[in-house]
């Protein structure tokens, strides 16, 4: 399943009375040490999770039939009998709801072990939204290779050749036309590779292109590039097109790692400027909290580590930082949550978007929250 369709069907899942189980591992283990981790907290949280008392005989049972599965499947993880290949993994049960959702991830996920009304987000989010699709088109003046970055790994590369004249001994004229005849099968060899590179944009339009070549082929190759595709140019580098497949996802990485920090700082900057100036965007989590229960957050912007004691009313899902015996809004029953990890789940429910950024000083001064609004 895609990644973002993942996340937007999972924050709208309801399991009504049911347990959901919410499990992140991290599966890049070098050593038996650290398998015997990995099993020791499965072990640990899913002993816990059969001591808890649910309300209902139905929702008991649908817990201890995840719990069961869960062991089963943890143990095949362990064993290595199922396919494992990414550093991380998530995976959502609810046996009541009819659902079992594995997910991979390409980077390693903190270890969390959740059971609540609905699925735990915050580390899918912030997958999603830190790795960005990218090509890495490395291009010189015969050929080019263009390689699909997804979630920090190669998943497919495509090569282009062209084909060249001899070379021409004569001077003169003669010499003049050759150099002319081989800029003009460069230019060819170009503009096959930017017309490529338009259809894929056109197909998947958010992904972002990363440069690598000469400094001269690349200038000329820019010129066959139309503005869209310009534009989603986030780094140029000098980078043999012979260079092996690891040092390209490792330059893939280490540029959409740089855009992220640059985009996270305009973001916050955008957010403030527009706070201050009391347009569409307000800071602090009373406030935030406010624009999320009314439905008017177009983009939630959070310290990715940040948590808060709350509450969610399981009637009309309002979520609050005071503390409460029942919703002020509709008297409905409430329950304890995170208020890091439920803003994630409203904010992703009602379609808007989620930016978990690094700790930033200016922002922390608000709690380290806020959000982009749609309407006042």
């Amino acid at each position: 399943m895609e990644l973002t369709q993942a996340l937007r069907e999972l924050a709208k899942f309801s399991a009504g009375n049911f347990p959901v189980v919410s499990v992140y591992l991290d599966t890049q283990w070098r050593d038996q040490h650290q398998r015997e981790q990995v099993q020791a907290f499965l072990t640990r949280h899913v002993r816990q999770a059969r001591a808890l008392q649910w309300e209902s005989v139905a929702a008991r049972e649908s817990l201890v039939h995840d719990l069961n599965r869960l062991e089963e499947w943890g143990a095949r993880l362990l064993r290595r009998t199922i396919d494992i290949t990414a550093p991380g993994y998530a995976l959502f049960a609810c046996h009541g709801a009819d659902m079992w959702i594995e997910l991979p991830s390409p980077v390693p996920f903190e270890h969390e072990f959740i059971i609540a009304d609905r699925p735990a987000l915050r580390q899918l989010a912030r997958l999603d939204e830190d790795y960005t699709n990218a090509l890495v088109v490395l291009v010189d003046s015969r050929a080019a290779r263009v390689c699909e970055v997804v979630l920090g790994g190669l998943l497919s590369e495509t090569d282009f050749a062209a084909e060249f004249p001899g070379r021409h001994k004569q001077g003169g004229w003669a010499q003049m036309r050759y150099q002319r005849h081989v800029k003009d099968h460069m230019d060819r060899h170009h503009k096959e590779v930017a017309d490529y590179l338009v259809s894929y944009l056109t197909a998947h339009p958010q992904t972002l292109i990363i440069l690598g070549g000469q400094e001269d082929i690349l200038a000329n190759f820019r010129h066959f590039l139309p503005s869209q595709v310009q534009r989603q140019i986030i780094d140029a580098l000098h980078l043999d097109i012979r260079a092996p497949e690891m040092r390209i996802v490792e330059v893939a990485r280490e540029a959409l790692a740089r855009h992220e920090r640059e985009e996270e700082q305009e973001t916050v900057e955008l957010l403030l400027n527009r706070a201050g100036h009391g347009g569409l965007a307000v800071v602090g989590l009373a406030e935030t909290l406010a624009a999320a229960n009314t439905g008017r957050v177009h983009q939630l912007v959070m310290h990715r580590d940040m948590h808060k004691p709350g509450w969610r009313c399981l009637a009309c899902g309002s979520l609050g930082e005071e503390t409460a015996t029942q919703c002020p809004l509709c008297g409905g029953t409430v329950t304890a949550v995170d208020l890091g990890e439920a803003l994630v789940g409203k904010v992703l429910e009602m379609d808007g978007l989620v930016e978990l950024i690094a700790p930033h000083p200016r922002l922390a001064a608000y709690e380290g929250v806020g959000a982009l609004l749609r309407y006042k």
